[in-house]
């Protein structure tokens, strides 16, 4: 029902942008006499249409024909034929251009900045191709995704991976905007004679100013952009925040947004909309991260001097994404300059980073190479556990990315990620983890319009867990997924206004849910390796972007995906029934040769995001999501831990899916250097899974028979304030949310809380991020960083029957009916940047920071002993100052 009220809502702002594209409709009133200015504004507004041009060129002109049974564009031509203007529709939107582009000639003489585009006049009304290349000023670099803007039409285009732009523009003056992250913004006026060239240079700043970041998609992106709920932070802004440790954290940094959130402090993974850890797509160049921390969470798998773009989708995400129900993160890295060697790094207490990049062969083909270790066991040392002060742990991460141009319409890139962990605690217990990861990405370039993209890519993430504190119970676990995946995308712009795209993926996945091993001659532990699991999943999709009039823009898309899951297996058939009590037994099974299909799901997944102008600087936005997910991470633990693995679907585990809602209203005022946004969002979630009372998940064969599925339900609202320039700006993020689930069956074992809707673990109500920056001066910049959310739930004992003083049994409460202490935190950093000079070899920054600055002892988890008495356990109970060197140099 909520699909076909959504879908009514789409078709009545689709019919709405019908009707004042098409302008053909008689005006009714005169305006005779009326200020120019003030007349264009009423028609605007009165008829629902755009029209573009400078305030300036009209001061103190009257209306001096009457509009009355005239056509808008026939009024506006009458009006301004004296000025040598004339009114041009352009895709919808009527734009007032020059009527005699040769007149701008006289001005190039004037103006020694004007630039001439084309050596002959087209007709007025025509609309022509400019093209050309934006580098790298310093060493003639293309610059990749670097923006191309005409503020007056509202028109923009980016480069391809040669640096090269084409833009359909109609024959006029106009100032063309070039921008790309991390450079000086280049404005140009140009006069546009006829299709023509056009190529510039751009320049990193001499400092990197906090009023001033710029990136692809421009300050009014949160307004303009099509897709809702998509949080996009440039590696600048990221590297602003406080860090933990002098350590970057790409993924941390983008829980300070709204309806995004951890469980904890320092925990593992991060919770989108009410949903789990498990349910979060995370690729690195089109690779999947399975696991994406260091430590436990202490530190990001990422690292920040190879990232260019992070993007996170709070829902499904365009239809070219798939495979989970709350959100994607896609994360890009970087292409190594291919004209200078450069070296970049810091040194910090706990870790230490060291970036080179370079040319292999001038122009053609290049190198940019990563790695990070750690020293931080005296940390473990410190902290207020007993547990942890007896512990060791170390982890190092490697990148790389080769780049090889083959010819100007060829180009391969491959990436490459290594990382390994490895935690000892208290000399009992040994975990260690890591992930292999490797694509290959070679792009196509047909034509100014059609681009294809090939991406070959692998995921090995593997676990290994032992444990000797009891000899008895002393066992070896292994456990792991990997992923072999191809992916074909093909982008055509129809027009500047419009672009689609079309594709294929294959994924082929192996889990190994675990191989539980004895250890030790004095084990008692049973050995159990658990069959891997084998599946193939297969998606086509077709996207569409497409900006249907001045006001209304459309991001649409469909995603048909397939999921067979094939032996070698066994599948056992549990017993059902109203007299199974607590864990259903198994009463067969059966074996699949490899190959033999299981089972198999399917599901079409449509994707509708809808952007309305309701001026030029706001905007209101509504979005629906279907997405399925048919690998689950199964986890007894509210954040991930290596000992979880992933279940396919098949015949005792059906798919999840998830249907997403949400509407929005976005705002910008004063050119953009304030920013809000409010945005309420509504999710169902089926078949939702969780335990049953008294499951056992490691070692497990038979763990099918103990997951339960149900429903499950968020909702939330998200508001955020933003201050984009001055001495001092950032932005504060609240977030009201729910997160609920509920199972009921005919059967006992199946049922939770009597079959009602509860908390789920990631159920926090209010959720508070406020992030400021404030300088000091030229080269010093504070920083601040505030949070607080509501306690998880958890579920506590509320009675206990003793038989002389004895404990016989604890009786607990409801599931989720309790919640631990609320969470808040305050982080401070001072980043002092050395040098103003650009020509500088050595650059480099001091960052001093302070984690948890008034030593807030947040609960990281509420435990109950055998008495009932409860424990608490604090993480990071105390400040914890540290102190980095960044540094770059570049030959």
């Amino acid at each position: 029902m909520r699909i076909i009220k959504l879908g009514l809502i789409f078709s009545a702002f689709l019919i709405s942008s019908i009707g004042y594209g098409q302008e053909m409709n008689r005006l009714k009133k005169s305006y005779l006499g009326l200020d120019f200015i003030t007349a264009v504004d009423s028609i605007q507004k009165e008829n629902n249409v755009k029209i573009f041009f400078k305030p300036d060129w009209f001061e103190g002109k009257k209306v001096e024909t009457s509009a009355a049974g005239l056509t808008i564009q026939e009024f506006l031509n009458k009006n301004v034929e004296k000025d040598e203007l004339k009114a041009v529709l352009y895709y919808g939107t009527i734009v007032l251009v020059a009527n005699n582009p040769e007149l701008y000639q006289v001005e190039k003489s004037a103006d020694k900045n004007l630039v001439i585009i084309g050596d002959k006049s087209s007709k007025l009304n025509e609309v022509v191709s400019v093209t050309g290349k934006i580098t790298d000023g310093a060493n003639d670099e293309p610059l990749i995704g670097a923006r191309v803007y005409i503020s007056s039409l509202n028109i923009g285009t980016i480069t391809d991976f040669n640096g090269n732009y084409s833009l359909s523009v109609p024959v006029g003056k106009y100032v063309i905007e070039y921008s790309s992250i991390s450079y000086e913004n280049k404005p140009v006026d140009v006069v546009i004679k006829s299709a023509g060239n056009h190529d510039v240079s751009l320049f990193s700043g001499s400092l990197q100013l906090d009023e001033l970041v710029i990136t692809a998609e421009g300050q009014d992106a949160n307004v303009q952009q099509r897709v809702s709920g998509l949080e996009n932070m440039n590696i600048e802004t990221i590297k602003q925040l406080p860090t933990f440790m002098g350590e970057v954290d790409p993924v941390k940094s983008l829980t300070t947004m709204p309806g995004i959130s951890t469980t904890g402090e320092l925990s593992s993974g991060f919770n989108v909309r009410g949903g789990e850890t498990g349910q979060n797509l995370i690729l690195q160049d089109g690779a999947i991260i399975y696991n994406p921390t260091h430590l436990f969470g202490f530190y990001s798998a990422f690292n920040s001097d190879m990232v260019s773009d992070v993007n996170l989708y709070k829902g499904g995400g365009p239809a070219n994404f798939g495979g989970r129900i709350s959100s994607v993160l896609d994360i890009k890295l970087r292409h190594g300059d291919d004209e200078k060697y450069k070296v970049s790094g810091g040194v910090g207490l706990v870790s230490s980073r060291l970036t080179a990049e370079g040319p292999i062969l001038k122009n053609k083909a290049s190198f940019l190479i990563g790695g990070r270790t750690s020293y931080t066991n005296w940390l473990l040392h410190s902290l207020n556990n007993i547990d942890l002060n007896s512990s060791a742990a170390a982890f190092y991460d490697m990148n790389a990315k080769l780049l090889y141009r083959i010819s100007d319409k060829d180009y391969l890139t491959g990436s490459f990620y290594i990382s390994h962990d490895d935690f000892n605690l208290s000399g009992d217990s040994q975990y260690d983890w890591g992930n292999n990861n490797f694509s290959l990405e070679w792009n196509h370039v047909y034509g100014e319009k059609t681009l294809s993209t090939l991406t070959l890519s692998s995921s090995d993430y593997t676990v290994e867990t032992s444990t000797t504190e009891d000899e008895q119970e002393a066992f070896e676990f292994d456990n792991g997924i990997k992923n072999l995946s191809a992916k074909f995308e093909f982008l055509y712009k129809m027009h500047p206004k419009n672009s689609l795209t079309a594709g294929m993926e294959y994924n082929k996945i192996e889990s190994e849910p675990g191989n539980l091993r004895p250890l030790g001659e004095f084990s008692i532990i049973d050995a159990v390796d658990i069959n891997n699991q084998h599946a193939n999943e297969v998606a086509i999709f077709l996207q569409d972007d497409w900006d249907l009039g001045a006001r209304l823009a459309l991001s649409g898309g469909i995603r048909y995906s397939m999921f067979r899951r094939v032996g070698a297996d066994k599948v056992y058939l549990f017993e059902q029934g109203i007299d199974v009590l607590r864990k259903p037994e198994v009463i067969d099974s059966t074996f699949y040769n490899s190959g033999d299909l299981i089972d198999s799901f399917s599901g079409i997944e449509p994707r509708f995001s809808l952007r309305y102008l309701l001026t030029t600087n706001s905007s209101i936005k509504m979005s629906y999501y279907r997405t399925y997910q048919y690998m689950h991470l199964i986890s007894n633990t509210v954040s991930a831990t290596p000992q979880d693995y992933y279940l396919a679907s098949g015949p005792n585990l059906d798919p999840q899916y998830a249907d997403q809602y949400s509407i929005g209203y976005f705002k910008n005022i004063r050119e953009n250097q304030y920013q809000f946004s409010g945005e309420f969002y509504y999710k169902d979630i089926y078949n939702a899974i969780d335990f049953i009372e008294g499951a056992e998940i490691l070692g497990n064969e038979e763990l099918e028979g103990s997951l339960i599925q149900g429903k499950g339900k968020a909702y939330g609202l998200e508001v955020q304030i933003k201050k984009n320039e001055g001495r001092l700006n950032g932005w504060i993020s609240y977030t009201y949310s729910r997160s609920l689930r509920k199972y009921q069956s005919d059967f006992e074992y199946q049922t939770v809380n009597d079959g009602k809707y509860y908390s789920s673990n990631n159920d926090k109500p209010h959720d508070l991020s406020l992030v400021l920056n404030y300088k000091l001066g030229a080269r010093l910049v504070l920083s601040a960083n505030f949070s607080y959310s509501t306690g998880r739930p958890i579920t506590v004992p509320i009675s206990k029957f003793s038989y002389d003083k004895t404990l016989a049994a604890l009786r607990y409460s409801d599931r989720n009916a309790y919640r631990i202490p609320d969470y808040h935190r305050l982080d401070l950093s001072l980043t002092l940047k050395q040098g103003l000079r650009k020509d500088r070899l050595l650059r480099g920054e001091w960052v001093f920071s302070i984690f948890n600055v008034y030593g807030r002892k947040n609960a990281y988890s509420v435990y109950f002993i055998d008495s009932g008495q409860a424990r608490k356990l604090s993480i990071l109970g105390s400040m914890f100052p540290s102190i980095t060197y960044n540094f770059k140099l570049a030959k």
